[in-house]
């Protein structure tokens, strides 16, 4: 790769919405980035609606709403950052704006990630029906493995999901 990313440790993209599934997939994302000796990237993205139909004044109350959230997540993201780092573990940190699934996604391919870890809310496949879930899509999505965490589940029982196994087309293998 020309972008030199080939001399660089492996990168781990840790998706957060700060809930405390996030905080389990945290945990993993800690392991497994001692693991492989990787970077981890703390990934945070927002969904900026745009106001439809609203009053000028009511335009500039959502952009400080939005501004403020920013800010909120942006000191979250840096002080987690350094809690890891002080722990021995090399961290960075993104806030994006847009559909998180897509955003998640975006930042592994510009991160040129090894694995996504992200936790799911455990709605069950109503509530995944019905709501739509972020790790399914990621997982459907990335190029690359994604480990997802759900609610109750331990170390050993995590693996990378099998779809998101790392694209060989190189040797002509088809997904």
């Amino acid at each position: 790769m020309p972008d030199g990313s080939r001399d660089r440790p492996p990168r781990i993209i840790l998706a957060t919405d700060f809930s405390s599934e996030a905080e389990a997939a945290e945990a993993e994302a800690v392991r497994l980035s001692r693991a492989l000796n990787a970077e981890l990237i703390l990934v945070h993205v927002a969904v900026e609606s745009p106001p439809y139909g609203d009053t000028a004044e009511g335009g500039r109350q959502l952009e400080r709403v939005y501004a403020d959230e920013a800010r909120w997540a942006e000191s979250q993201l840096a002080e987690r950052a350094r809690r890891l780092a002080s722990q021995g573990v090399p961290t960075g940190w993104r806030r994006r704006v847009g559909v998180p699934h897509e955003q998640i996604v975006k930042a592994a391919q510009d991160e040129h990630a090894a694995y996504i870890v992200i936790g799911s809310h455990g709605r069950g496949r109503a509530g995944r029906f019905l709501l739509g879930s972020v790790a399914e899509r990621v997982a459907r999505t990335a190029a690359c493995p994604v480990v997802i965490v759900r609610p109750g589940d331990t170390a050993a029982s995590r693996r990378p999901t099998p779809r998101a196994a790392p694209r060989h087309r190189a040797q002509g293998v088809r997904r």
